[in-house]
Parts: structure tokens; sequence; C-alpha cells
């Protein structure tokens, strides 16, 4: 259980620091998905919580995603 947490916590890590080496590039979920290797709907579910929460800028009709300025400015 322990390392299905910590995995997923690998891959989020990883969806973040894509996102902020792109920026301001518009990324795809399915370019993420094939960059870390992992499936299309686990890359969406992510992008989904993080525009729930303003820390990215997600276009569902074109399922691409960007980086909020604003997030990028608390590293």
């Amino acid at each position: 259980m322990y390392d299905d947490n910590a995995e997923e916590q690998v891959e989020m890590n990883m969806i973040l620091r894509i996102l902020e080496d792109q920026y301001p590039i518009l990324m795809s979920e399915i370019e993420i998905a094939s960059l870390i290797n992992i499936p299309v709907e686990k890359v969406e579910l992510f992008l989904h919580f993080l525009a729930k929460y303003s820390f990215i800028t997600y276009d569902e009709q074109r399922e691409t995603a960007v980086i909020c300025t604003d997030f990028l400015s608390l590293k």
C-alpha cells in the first residue's frame, strides 16, 4: 500500500515538473502521459484537481494544461 502511494506521489511530482519546465507552452494530457508512461486517465484526474484549486489552467475541449504563474512563484 505504501509503495502505491509513493509511486503516485512521484508521478504527480513528475507531472508538475513537466508543466514547470514547459511553461508557458500548453501540454496535452497525452503528451504528459507519454513522457511519464502512465495512463492518460491518471493525468486527467490530476490535472482536474490542479485546475480546481487554480494551480493550472486547463482547457477541457483541447485537453491541455499550463501551469499558473502564481503557482510557479511559490517555488
